[in-house]
């Protein structure tokens, strides 16, 4: 279980569903995409869907999050972070994100872009 207030995830559409339900079992709050029934919707919706649920998203899509996050700097917004990762399998993106949840909070995750590959 966590032992702080840890952030809650929003997993984009390239990550699976059942990421999500492992993450769940661990006791984090976290949801995908398909389960929000947000499949096909273009990033800004991605991106405005998890900051009003003020969740974490976790995307492959480096490019299209980064300017994102820009956007979201310049005018002054708020987000509840942008972990970004490259493609890997489940067991190894489960790792990763259990590692992250137990060491970083929502707060200090806020308005942040990490790397999942820092939690190795």
């Amino acid at each position: 279980m966590p032992s702080h207030e840890a952030p809650k995830l929003y997993l984009n559409e390239h990550l699976s569903p059942r990421l999500a339900a492992q993450l769940r079992r661990y006791g984090f709050d976290a949801v995908s995409s398909q389960e929000a029934r947000m499949l096909s919707r273009d990033d800004e919706d991605q991106m405005e869907f998890a900051v009003s649920e003020q969740r974490a998203i976790v995307t492959f899509n480096f490019n299209d999050f980064v300017v994102l996050d820009e956007n979201y700097i310049a005018q002054g917004k708020d987000h509840w972070g942008i972990i970004l990762s490259s493609a890997e399998s489940m067991s190894i993106l489960l790792h990763r994100l259990l590692k992250l949840l137990n060491s970083v909070s929502a707060l200090e995750l806020k308005n942040q872009v990490r790397w999942l590959n820092e939690f190795k």
